[in-house]
């Protein structure tokens, strides 16, 4: 899979707004700087491209000029804004029920950039926390975010503040002496630094732990609707991969109009809007993602003139180009070739 087909949900990029917020940082404001709207891009089914997702996150982290940024989130954010998952995990009957659930729907929340593993050994269940971020910063601070995340999720499902896994091993160094002794005294267990990859163990006292809320009736009906969400992006993402392909086909020909696309797909031009609102985007808010993708592409790219830029992207003039690039991303496209 190449790296332009990994995405996010808006679940995984709201954590990350939401959190940064409760710390004063200007999330909404680098969301714009990216080109992302808000309105659409946070929609918990909507598909954030991974570029996309990375780019607001390396961002947040400047403007924060937090070495445990991903940390510092983690524990700022509710279990109310994984939806479904988080009723999936307050339903299990245990600990280990509630893992299993959730890492079977892992996907709403990480997409495909993103996995939970599950492997026996001995006594103990291993967790193990996998990302396709290249980024060794990126990974660091989301996989500092998710295992706060998951240990405060379920201190609060069992009723337990104290609850500590077995050990925790992490990828990376500690980015300073201050870093480590957060992450110990967080986990409150033996971390392993370094260790190649990230991940909790967790033995049988912890896994046979039972959730306050557990409810078998709560649970199926969670699992339902989880089951039926899954399915959901499944299709959507196989129809916005065909509309995708056809519009920067389109674009590339200078001709991205609505009703050719149509024609492309064999559907009516109200047809094609009612499958682009049902993935929550619309047309144009599809042609300025995929031109502002393009965009970027293009003027990394020596020797291609920003007219040149304008005119693949089929706009009618260079000003109309500059104007557009603008509101998407604050700034020029010659000032972002600059940078």
């Amino acid at each position: 899979m190449s790296q332009e087909e990994y995405y996010v949900t808006g679940i995984a990029l709201s954590q990350f707004v939401l959190g940064g917020e409760r710390l004063g940082l200007p999330a909404r404001k680098l969301l714009r700087h990216c080109g992302l709207d808000e309105s659409i891009c946070l929609q918990p089914m909507e598909k954030v491209a991974l570029a996309d997702y990375e780019q607001f996150l390396l961002e947040l982290i400047l403007v924060s000029g937090d070495e445990m940024l991903g940390f510092h989130i983690g524990q700022q954010v509710m279990p109310s804004v994984y939806g479904v998952i988080a009723a999936l995990g307050l339903g299990g009957a245990t600990l280990r029920d509630s893992i299993e659930v959730a890492a079977r729907y892992q996907s709403l929340v990480s997409g495909n950039a993103g996995e939970i593993t599950l492997t026996e050994q001995g006594d103990s269940l291993l967790i193990g926390l996998n990302s396709v971020h290249k980024n060794p910063v990126l990974r660091q601070h989301v996989s500092d975010c998710v295992l706060v995340l998951l240990a405060r999720m379920y201190r609060f499902f069992c009723g337990m503040p104290e609850l500590t896994p077995r050990r925790i091993w992490l990828e990376y160094a500690p980015p300073s002496d201050s870093a480590r002794l957060m992450i110990e005294r967080e986990a409150n267990c033996p971390v392993e630094f370094q260790a190649g990859s990230n991940g909790i163990e967790l033995g049988p006292e912890q896994l046979a732990l039972v959730l306050n809320a557990h409810g078998d009736e709560a649970m199926q009906m969670a699992e339902a609707l989880a089951q039926r969400q899954l399915e959901e992006q499944h299709q959507a993402s196989d129809t916005l991969n065909q509309i995708r392909t056809h519009l920067r086909e389109l674009i590339t020909t200078g001709v991205p109009r609505r009703e050719l696309l149509a024609d492309q797909l064999c559907i009516s031009v109200r047809t094609l809007d009612r499958r682009l609102a049902s993935v929550g985007l619309t047309w144009q808010g599809l042609l300025d993602s995929l031109r502002l993708q393009l965009a970027r592409e293009y003027l990394l790219i020596p020797g291609i003139t920003i007219r040149e830029v304008a005119e693949r992207l089929g706009f009618a003039d260079l000003r109309a180009f500059q104007r557009r690039f603008r509101v998407w991303t604050g700034m020029t496209p010659s000032e972002y070739r600059q940078q």
